[in-house]
């Protein structure tokens, strides 16, 4: 049974007061329960309880167990403030039987539990309290046995950040945060820093969750000790600073990208994780429909012309142009980017990594590269004039380009090139095909079950009307699905993310209409009538007839 049910079985949360939730965790993120909780709809001890029925795991009965020797035998073992900071609290430990109980109010805090049951190789007998009670039994915990713990007061002073990320405390902390974030699929890692509070927030499947608070001196010892990783002068904290690394975590190699940023109140630091083992970019993996993927195919099979994908910045326009360029490469065809960065290293393909400070430009790496002889030319973005007419004379003197820029839909790019300044019979010319796309999460596969849509809903956002125009893509109909939310989505009721596209190629009768008219309600008029074309928002209805997502989640992107 999904949280949300029981809430209203038990404490009778009315649906007016979960759709306001429901609204508020789409714009700021974040779980639905501790949403409820600030808008007082529940307290935390309902939550709890609550959390307890949906997972089936007791809840703390109030009896404080006294076992001595506990703290000492643990911290030889495990950062017992690590524990402590992430709301798990140790109660008695079992020696006979080889476990451990522990009470907590979070019940899917897998890292921590896989943190403690590898290091000490016992069992987990848990129990559920709200925060206040685990503030309650924790304290006289919480540093008491000061020879166990390094004592981390607040410097400003160089040697002294540097001895600081080298505590025991910081690292075990900084590796427990990147193991939580390869566990829940996390792509990047924020630490922030606002008025004496320090939060850290995970971006999992595109929204931002908060995960810890941490306190001023413990903050700026993880910033320190990433800064140290990556290569960065850690007495820096005026000027913007970038670096990377790279580790293994529970088997997973990732290189992680850092960009640090001064603000009022301290430093803000965000690490980019890259996972090594999930480089297989293929078309079919984008969640392209099969008549879109067709498309690109023709579309990439013209020797010359320029094919643009659009879009915002995160909506995954790389993934696809290196997924594209996978297709491309053999052995009869030479591929050579510029990228800024370059996030993944293709095997077989020459990439070019800009450096702005030493002169490497988009528009001189182009122009370089052109000796070279490429066959397929990527331009990991159109910033400017100079570059938009270095790739249109590529495009023109026998080079596929494939490049990205930022417009709000496919027809709205042509407008912008003529913003750049470039010749509307240039632009004619050179394109062959325009994309627009943007990143929805998909149902979780674990937690989906059959949904209804009401009426109005279809209605309004015409699915009946799409499933029909392109029941090919159905294959049996509409099947409405919804995720539950359990613990490999974090309650969320999403695992994954796909894309949706609008796409089309640039026909003879679309670039006489953009000469004759050069308005942009005509073009978009006139690609409508297109067999087969379909906007953002339609494509991802087109999803919610498959069960891949739900309306809430195509009306938070599109």
């Amino acid at each position: 049974m999904s949280l949300e049910q029981i809430l209203k079985d038990l404490f009778g949360v009315k649906e007016e007061e979960l759709k306001k939730a429901l609204e508020l965790q789409k714009e700021l993120g974040g779980d639905i329960g501790h949403i409820l909780i600030q808008i007082g709809s529940i307290t935390e001890s309902q939550l709890v309880e609550a959390l307890s029925k949906q997972y089936n795991i007791p809840l703390f009965n109030g009896e404080r167990v006294e076992d001595e020797g506990l703290v000492a035998y643990l911290s030889d073992k495990v950062d017992y403030d690590f524990l402590i900071k992430n709301d798990f609290l140790p109660l008695k430990i079992d020696h006979d039987n080889k476990t451990l109980h522990a009470v907590t109010n979070d019940p899917l805090n897998y890292s921590v539990f896989d943190y403690v049951v590898k290091a000490l190789r016992y069992s987990i007998h848990l129990s559920l309290a709200p925060e206040q009670t685990l503030k309650e039994l924790s304290r006289g915990y919480f540093y008491e046995q000061g020879k166990d713990f390094v004592s981390l007061s607040v410097e400003e002073d160089a040697e002294k950040l540097k001895e600081m990320a080298f505590e025991a405390p910081v690292i075990k902390y900084l590796n427990g945060l990147l193991s939580k974030a390869v566990e829940l699929r996390a792509s990047d890692i924020h630490i922030e820093s606002s008025e004496k509070r320090y939060r850290v927030r995970f971006r999992v499947d595109g929204i931002l969750h908060d995960m810890d608070v941490l306190k001023e001196t413990f903050y700026l010892a993880t910033v320190s000790r990433v800064k140290l990783l990556s290569g960065l002068d850690i007495a820096e904290k005026r000027l913007p600073q970038d670096g990377k690394f790279s580790t293994k975590i529970a088997s997973v190699f990732l290189d992680i990208r850092v960009s640090t940023i001064p603000t009022v109140k301290g430093e803000g630091v965000v690490m980019r994780l890259l996972y090594r083992e999930r480089l297989a970019f293929d078309i079919k993996n984008l969640g392209i429909e099969s008549d879109y993927e067709e498309l690109v195919v023709k579309l990439i099979s013209n020797p010359n012309g320029i094919l643009l994908v659009t879009g915002p910045t995160g909506s995954g326009k790389t993934t696809t142009l290196y997924s594209v360029l996978t297709r491309l490469n053999s052995h009869e065809r030479k591929i050579i980017t510029i990228e800024d960065p370059v996030e993944y290293q293709l095997d077989g393909i020459n990439q070019i990594q800009v450096k702005s400070e030493i002169g490497l430009t988009f528009a001189n790496a182009l122009r370089s590269i052109l000796r070279h002889d490429p066959d397929v030319i990527m331009v990991g973005e159109i910033r400017d004039k100079e570059t938009a007419e270095i790739s249109i004379q590529s495009a023109l003197t026998g080079h596929l380009v494939l490049s990205t820029l930022h417009t709000n839909d496919a027809s709205s790019t042509l407008f912008r090139l003529v913003d750049m300044g470039m010749e509307d019979y240039l632009i004619n010319a050179a394109i062959i095909g325009l994309v627009a796309q943007r990143i929805i999460r998909r149902n979780c596969t674990f937690c989906s079950h059959p949904d209804r849509l009401s009426e109005d809903v279809l209605k309004e956002y015409q699915i009946d009307e799409i499933g029909e125009r392109f029941n090919r893509l159905l294959e049996g109909g509409p099947n409405f699905m919804r995720g539950g939310g359990c613990p490999k989505c974090v309650g969320t009721g999403y695992r994954g993310r796909i894309a949706v596209f609008e796409l089309f190629e640039y026909t003879d009768e679309l670039k006489e209409t953009f000469l004759r008219k050069r308005s942009l309600d005509v073009l978009r008029g006139v690609v409508r009538n297109n067999k087969g074309f379909r906007t953002l928002r339609e494509d991802g209805m087109l999803k919610v007839a498959k069960g891949l997502t739900t309306v809430e989640e195509v009306l938070r992107v599109c």
